[in-house]
């Protein structure tokens, strides 16, 4: 199978969380159809083994039962994978569901189960990835973000702060484990077409406030509109990441993806120095009256 990067070696194991279904399926389909070793999560296993179908083995794909909130579910699956290939490469934190909504509307479990497994899941297997990759000398993490980490949404307040903290951790977490060789990034993807818009991965309000007819009128359109149309194709989005690993790239940070994300971000950016140039003169002379600038050591 032709990949659109040029692969120098298919020596490498991949760990993917959320891998049943969407992009995370066509992820582990498509990195075994190109001879990599891979480890799909998922709350289902026999789900995920079925999905895959015949291109995984028992030589090149492990299946694992994970449960992202549990810490020791996520400890026991990357023990199975060391014991399965004997290392872990490359980390692709892809799991991830969206709760919609006005704020209002979402009740504090709502919030907090979406932050469980876009966030809490992706800290458990960090937290406990990282010493291995440390021992190694090395891999690669990339963290599945969105657009929508960068740019506000109606109606999307708890994906949107998820994203929000997905790209922040990573930032830090990039930083802390440069030293040992261990690159970090986010992707931030447009809009790609997979099952993220249908339910299970997109979750509606149960109980809407008739006060937000406009944001469920939004809501409802994106999803009628948008799903089973996107644009983007996750193969291509793989073949990315693949080009990033390929390239050993430790400079990038996040990785815009899809021809529809750059509009947003380049918006974004623009409205982020409109507000910057608009409060700087005022926001910039807050220092105390008897603040004393440190003298640079010597």
């Amino acid at each position: 199978m032709t990949s659109t990067v040029n692969i120098k070696s298919t020596d490498k194991v991949w760990y993917i969380t959320g891998a049943s279904k969407g992009m995370g399926l066509l992820f582990v389909q498509r990195l075994l159809a190109y001879g990599f070793k891979v480890v799909g999560t998922s709350r289902d296993k026999q789900q995920l083994i079925d999905a895959v179908g015949s291109v995984g083995n028992a030589d090149n794909f492990l299946a694992i039962k994970v449960e992202l909130a549990n810490e020791e579910s996520v400890r026991a699956s990357l023990e199975q994978t060391l014991s399965k290939f004997g290392r872990i490469d490359v980390v692709v934190n892809n799991a991830g569901y969206s709760t919609n909504g006005a704020l209002e509307e979402n009740t504090d479990a709502d919030v907090r189960k979406n932050f469980d497994i876009n966030v809490f899941g992706v800290f458990n297997v960090l937290r406990n990835v990282t010493p291995i990759l440390r021992k190694q000398g090395g891999g690669f993490v990339f963290n599945i973000s969105s657009v929508a980490s960068i740019v506000g949404f109606s109606g999307h307040s708890a994906y949107n702060a998820t994203k929000f903290a997905v790209d922040g951790l990573t930032e830090a977490y990039a930083m802390e484990v440069k030293p040992f060789g261990i690159k970090a990034m986010t992707i931030n993807p447009g809009y790609f077409k997979s099952e993220f818009l249908t339910a299970g991965s997109y979750q509606s309000v149960q109980n809407r406030i008739d006060a937000y007819s406009a944001v469920h009128g939004l809501i409802d359109t994106h999803t009628s509109q948008v799903s089973g149309n996107q644009r983007g194709d996750p193969v291509k989005l793989l073949d990315i990441i693949i080009r990033a690993v390929e390239e050993n790239d430790d400079t990038t940070s996040h990785i815009f993806v899809g021809a529809d994300a750059y509009p947003y971000v380049k918006s974004k950016l623009q409205k982020y120095n409109q507000d910057l140039d608009k409060w700087e003169q005022y926001a910039t002379k807050t220092d105390r009256d008897d603040y004393v600038e440190p003298k640079q050591q010597q």
